[in-house]
């Protein structure tokens, strides 16, 4: 009997563990689940019976006192362990310890990935366990905690051949986006053109955005320096359609402008293209002019009828010294309540820019957009090679650059239904007519465009006056590359240091401590 209560002890921790394994890993099988656990009360009641009175005499022990204390404070750490990950799990939050944030959403991605219309599926074609899934992975988590309409599957290629014939992907890394009627495949997997597939599968229209040509307008097909190719790109990837407009061409603005952009005109505008742009703001358009000095559009009295006043000047700002410019391209780091401005926090570079101020006109609103800072003035003598500030010629900063213009335009009451005219009378759409003025069109050439916010500046607005606004906030970087530079000798005595010394160190003190407990 006293050789069989041990084993019985055994056999019951023994079996007790097999039918825990059993009951987690392979709940189906509760036969063999249940039939160890008998076994195991059996064998442990007879251990129990057989070696009570040795267990109670190892229990009194001073040893079984310390193991006791052991196992409660092992018992407690655990429970610390349990609870610590209980709570990550109900609270997940990531941390981004790169120098970018390059595992941090733009602010733009998180507020269209919060407010996606509908739920796209992911279908992501990556090997098992490989770099770019993992890459991959760390990245889409960010998408997912954000939204809960973005359903993510992993595909192995070579594993599902039937299933990556199916979406005809051909190469590993391939992310296939499905919503709706609406389908798009992309295979460089960046924030940007995640973001941008997104947007591509969830939108059902594409606004339109016209640039307007024939007065020496910066040409959005041009990839030079004073181009706006830059700015076509990035408006496409935002969703929009992007097309040149020739007012004498066309005779009219077409029915689907959302936007019509004057990107720096440098000759004077036609009585009859002045006459269409009025006709298209007064039927409820948009449009966002950019005006530089010294121009010759002759658009000073056309926007004066909306409220606003070119300045025949240049901006100055000595400050701008600060952030390595020239004192003629001032910087603008604070911006008024805007929707366009909201948490925007970066500065925006004007390389020579014009004052721009509302003045009063009846049945419109003014808001004086951008100002330069205090210590900059408005110079009205900038032909004379130098610049001084004259308190009877200048306008003495905080000076206005930019300025929107609205006007509400009442919408055609709805006549063919007479018994609801009284109800279309109260409730009758209205039209805005919208013109923001900014008095530079460099900021957002292709040399400036990813200066600071410059090319955010231009995108947000653009985006409000199209009337999306879940596309106005603060655009994804690109990762930087900044490896380190290591010259030979600082990499041998990395090596040295590493390999041999500490090592080394902390094989001597090892061998010396063995040693003095050995001669005790």
């Amino acid at each position: 009997m006293k050789k069989l209560g041990p084993m019985a002890g055994w056999l019951a921790l023994t079996t007790g563990f097999i039918a825990l394994f059993f009951y987690i890993v392979l709940p189906d099988l509760k036969s063999v689940s249940t039939s160890l656990t008998a076994i195991c009360l059996i064998n442990g009641i007879f251990f129990f019976i057989t070696e009570g009175s040795n267990l109670r005499q190892n229990l009194s022990s001073r040893s079984a006192l310390y193991g006791a204390n052991t196992l409660v404070l092992t018992a407690i750490f655990l429970g610390i362990l349990i609870f610590l990950n209980l709570l990550t799990f109900r609270h997940k939050h990531r941390f981004d310890f790169t120098e970018g944030g390059y595992f941090t959403l733009a602010p733009q991605t998180k507020k269209f990935i919060s407010n996606l219309p509908r739920e796209v599926k992911l279908t992501a074609f990556f090997q098992t366990d490989s770099a770019e899934k993992i890459a991959f992975a760390n990245l889409i988590a960010g998408y997912l905690e954000e939204t809960n309409k973005i359903k993510l599957k992993y595909v192995d290629p070579d594993k599902n051949p039937s299933v990556t014939k199916q979406y005809g992907v051909t190469t590993y890394g391939t992310v296939a986006l499905e919503s709706g009627a609406k389908e798009t495949k992309i295979q460089n997997t960046t924030e940007e053109n995640i973001t941008n597939a997104l947007l591509k599968v969830t939108r059902d229209e594409q606004k339109v955005i016209y640039f307007l040509e024939g007065h020496g307008e910066s040409n959005i097909r041009s990839t030079e320096n004073e181009g706006y190719s830059t700015a076509k790109k990035n408006l496409e990837q935002d969703g929009f359609v992007v097309k040149p407009l020739l007012l004498l061409q066309s005779g009219e603005i077409p029915k689907d402008a959302s936007v019509l952009v004057i990107p720096g005109p440098k000759k004077p505008f036609q009585d009859e293209e002045k006459e269409i742009i009025d006709n298209y703001l007064n039927s409820g358009g948009s449009v966002f002019m950019l005006v530089d000095p010294k121009s010759s559009s002759r658009m000073e009295a056309f926007l004066k009828k909306w409220g606003i006043e070119l300045g025949e000047d240049i901006v100055i700002d000595p400050m701008s010294k600060l952030f390595g410019g020239d004192f003629a391209a001032p910087v603008v780091d604070q911006y008024t309540v805007h929707e366009i401005t909201s948490d925007f926090v970066l500065a925006t570079i004007f390389p020579i820019i014009r004052s721009v101020r509302g003045i009063p006109v009846a049945g419109i609103t003014t808001t004086e957009l951008l100002k330069t800072g205090a210590n900059s003035w408005a110079e009205s003598d900038f032909d004379s090679g130098t610049v001084q500030y004259d308190e009877s010629k200048d306008v003495k900063g905080p000076v206005s650059v930019a300025v929107i213009a609205t006007k509400i335009l009442e919408a055609e009451e709805n006549s063919a239904i007479p018994e609801n005219l009284e109800a279309a009378k109260n409730n009758k759409p209205t039209l805005k007519a919208t013109l923001l003025v900014v008095g530079d069109s460099d900021f957002s050439n292709n040399r400036y465009t990813n200066f600071s916010g410059n090319g955010d500046f231009f995108l947000n607005t653009i985006s409000w006056l199209a009337e999306e606004e879940n596309l106005i906030s603060i655009r994804p970087k690109e990762r930087k590359n900044t490896p380190i530079q290591m010259t030979q000798p600082w990499g041998y005595t990395i090596f040295i240091m590493g390999v041999i010394v500490f090592p080394g160190l902390i094989a001597t003190i090892g061998i010396r401590t063995w040693w003095r407990r050995r001669r005790l």
